[in-house]
């Protein structure tokens, strides 16, 4: 059963609010040296709001870092096992601070959990600090900071100017991942389908565990996957375990089932140009990829799985992927829509030791090609690849965006040994590239999974240019409407 959590505080220029329906009144203003705790325990969740650093000044004024701005502390934890969304509401606003350099940031420790700017902020409007974080008997506190960054232009508009924010929590005993799908208005199956089976009718949605939690995934010829986001579609690959949505891009319009087109990918890239090393299987390596075009060894072999696999160099299609996600959705300003989530490229090896030319299987060939047995989770931390999440992931992204794994490609409807499957929902008619390493051989090549253009799954020479396909990850508190068919696609609330 659903339970909300009113709260409870405000963050203030100068002035004060009600407590929700406690009645008392509490003041953080510009002149006030004094810190001032607001404990709210409801329903076994406990959330204390501490008032962190005064202001100073009689106005908010650019500052070098966030900690001269605003800072406030908040500890947050539980009887039982609860699931907690922070929003602050926008009470009141001047024109003057709706500029690129007033910002938020959230952190968990050292941990980045969201962040923002009030360019597009209304009144009324909820911005979403946390989206479904699990609450324990272990208080977690999290510190909000709200300033102006003075390393950026701060037009004069933004002097003299006042704005009144109100923290307000929703909490749930539901996981996050059915929390969205609840949202949606969608249901899951019970049980697990048989994976050595293609999937060619729909056959709905099913629960599997991720690095997060309980993940919910499409499986078959879905029709209730579509979602419009960015002037572009996207398919619906799963809820993740954290309520994020996870989505593969689809095209400049919506496209049937079975349909084949060239619009469902952003263009063709290898995954590196360079193939003689166990390293080219990484979205990131160890040495560098030292061709920028056709197909060529590379002179520098590795010596360590360490060496190969550490996260230093960005592969071809990495780079491909960046610079799509900077111009479409970064440079549009949909990033503050899109969750930092983890994307896997499992390097953990079957056989063999993973570097130099050593004939080597990865782990997602023993899972796929052996024993039809996919997974949501990601084996080694050193292969989540995450932006600013360093707890579960490893912090290497640029920008959260990768590609659809062949685990995630199985789940959907297809396996090794069958030739073809044009039903299922991500079918294209073309070839495009994986996130999932899939061997070096005895040859001395580098493979990985790649979804072929009749709808089957092969591993493929790394220095082949096929399709692109961006995935990303919709933040669990983005409102949306519509019912996901291609008719009416869900889409950013208005």
């Amino acid at each position: 059963m659903k339970n909300k959590y009113i709260i409870i505080g405000s963050l203030l220029v100068i002035g004060a609010i009600a407590l929700g329906s406690t009645l008392a009144w509490w003041t953080w203003s510009t002149s006030s040296n004094e810190q001032t705790n607001v404990v709210v325990t409801v329903g076994g969740i406990t959330i204390n709001y501490e008032d962190g650093e005064n202001i100073t000044n009689n106005n908010l004024i650019p500052t070098s870092t966030k900690e001269q701005g605003i800072s406030k502390d908040i500890t947050v934890s539980s009887t039982g096992e609860v699931y907690l969304d922070l929003n602050m509401k926008v009470v009141s606003l001047d024109d003057g601070l709706k500029d690129a350099s007033f910002k938020y940031e959230i952190y968990d420790g050292n941990v980045l959990m969201g962040n923002g700017n009030f360019v597009n902020s209304n009144i009324g409007d909820n911005i979403s600090l946390l989206g479904g974080v699990e609450v324990t008997s272990t208080p977690t506190t999290y510190t909000l900071y709200i300033w102006i960054d003075g390393n950026m232009s701060n037009p004069n508009t933004m002097y003299n100017q006042n704005f009144e924010f109100r923290l307000n929590a929703d909490a749930t005993d539901e996981t996050p991942g059915m929390q969205t799908l609840t949202k949606l208005g969608l249901t899951s199956n019970e049980g697990t389908p048989d994976f050595s089976q293609v999937a060619t009718t729909d056959e709905g949605i099913y629960a599997s565990k991720d690095d997060y939690g309980v993940s919910y995934y499409f499986r078959g010829a879905v029709e209730n996957n579509y979602v419009q986001f960015a002037g572009y579609y996207w398919r619906i690959i799963r809820i993740n375990g954290d309520g994020s949505i996870r989505m593969i891009y689809d095209g400049t319009s919506a496209h049937a089932n079975g349909e084949s087109s060239s619009d469902r990918q952003i263009g063709t890239s290898a995954f590196n140009y360079t193939y003689g090393d166990n390293a080219y299987v990484g979205y990131m390596m160890g040495i560098d990829n030292q061709c920028t075009s056709g197909s060529c060894t590379g002179s520098t072999k590795t010596t360590s799985y360490n060496q190969a696999h550490s996260n230093t160099y960005s592969s071809t299609i990495k780079k491909a992927v960046d610079n799509w996600y900077k111009t479409n959705i970064v440079d549009t300003g949909y990033s503050d829509k899109v969750a930092d989530v983890i994307y896997c490229n499992d390097r953990s090896t079957k056989r063999g030791m993973g570097y130099g030319t050593r004939e080597t299987y990865y782990g997602a060939y023993q899972r796929i090609v052996d024993e039809n047995n996919p997974v949501l989770t990601c084996t080694n931390q050193n292969d989540k690849f995450t932006v600013n999440d360093t707890s579960k992931g490893n912090g290497a992204l640029t920008y959260p965006v990768g590609l659809i794994t062949i685990d995630e490609v199985t789940m959907a409807g297809v396996n090794m040994e069958t030739d073809s499957n044009s039903s299922y929902y991500l079918y294209t008619g073309n070839d495009y590239r994986t996130m999932s390493p899939y061997s070096f051989s005895y040859l001395g090549y580098a493979y990985t999974f790649v979804v072929r253009d009749g709808g089957y799954v092969r591993g493929y020479d790394v220095s082949f240019a096929v399709g692109v396909r961006p995935v990303i990850s919709l933040k669990s508190s983005v409102a949306l409407t519509g019912n996901g068919t291609m008719e009416s696609p869900f889409e950013l609330s208005q």
